[in-house]
């Protein structure tokens, strides 16, 4: 049987303390959000090329804003009572804590790149440039608290402490990686769905898909992320095949983006048509969306490699469970 301390480290303790206010902090913007939106009338008339009027991105970011709040709060009171689900909610933090600080830093260096940014009348280059240092200070500090939170919760003693690693003889432990790329894959097949609701334009290998076309192509890509995701959490070895085709698919899409003649062109129409009348110009567009190609080719090729690094300890777990 594990024993250990049913007591709180310092450490679990201040890790809760900074979960819970910056949870509070997102449940005040999901309720600034919520105000504004209320206080906003829905325009009978929208942009032909705005796909969902203003009110409903407020309404989707303040449901958003308040389910990670509500997340927070419920694992920070899970990681005081020392439950290893909540350990594992931290660890999921810090992996997306450390992905968004490094891309709110990247683009935040991007956007003082000269001709990334329009010029403004009331936006010098020197108050441009302290707005980003900002940006990516407060990036930086996201990095750390990220970084301390994948370290600590690793930690064998901190484990011990949940339960965990005490043993030799515990059964084999569920992958922390399928779990989070299980989740990732829910949530994306959810986004997709929205998409296909809201009619969003699809490109795919260079070609933009519109119409019906586009929408059942999104309820594919849904229904496979949603069914792999769930399928690795319920120890099916088949998902595991279902998602490293579905992430083998997005590497390739991704790199036609960057590699076939006027893909690129074409993407910047999409995101064009779909920011409405605030988009941007071609100059400001592309440093920001080489980026984001580039970040997202690594950051879904890295997700393929522990998927395929992970294979044979899921295998194993699944044949043992059935």
């Amino acid at each position: 049987m594990v024993t250990g301390s049913t007591k709180p480290s310092a450490g679990v303790t201040a890790a809760a303390v900074v979960a819970i206010l910056g949870s509070l902090v997102s449940i005040f913007f999901a309720a600034v959000m919520a105000l504004s939106g209320a206080a906003m009338r829905m325009p009978t008339d929208r942009p032909l090329n705005q796909p969902l009027p203003s009110v409903g991105v407020i309404a989707i970011m303040a449901i958003v804003y308040f389910a990670c709040g509500a997340w927070g709060v419920s694992s920070a009171i899970g990681l005081l009572r020392l439950k290893n689900w909540a350990r594992l909610c931290f660890l999921i933090f810090g992996g997306l804590l450390a992905f968004f600080s490094l891309s709110a830093a990247a683009g935040s260096l991007i956007v003082v790149l000269p001709g990334a940014t329009p010029p403004a009348p009331n936006l010098t280059p020197a108050v441009l440039r302290g707005v980003a240092a900002v940006f990516v200070i407060l990036s930086l500090m996201g990095l750390a608290i990220a970084s301390w939170w994948l370290v600590y919760f690793n930690r064998a003693s901190i484990k011990a402490k949940f339960g965990t690693g005490a043993s030799a003889r515990r059964p084999r432990q569920f992958p922390l990686a399928i779990t989070i790329i299980a989740w990732l894959l829910v949530a994306g097949g959810a986004i997709n769905g929205v998409q296909m609701l809201l009619a969003y334009p699809l490109v795919l290998f260079g070609i933009v898909l519109r119409g019906w076309a586009s929408g059942l192509a999104l309820a594919l890509l849904a229904a496979v992320s949603v069914t792999a995701g769930l399928g690795l959490l319920k120890k099916r070895a088949e998902a595991h095949s279902l998602a490293v085709g579905y992430f083998g698919f997005g590497v390739l899409n991704q790199v036609s983006y960057l590699v076939l003649p006027g893909s690129f062109a074409r993407m910047q129409d999409v995101i064009r048509e779909t920011q409405g009348s605030q988009g941007l110009p071609a100059g400001a567009m592309n440093p920001l969306m080489i980026f984001v190609m580039l970040f997202g080719l690594v950051f879904t090729g890295v997700v393929l490699l522990l998927l395929i690094k992970a294979r044979k300890a899921f295998i194993d777990l699944c044949r043992s469970a059935a």
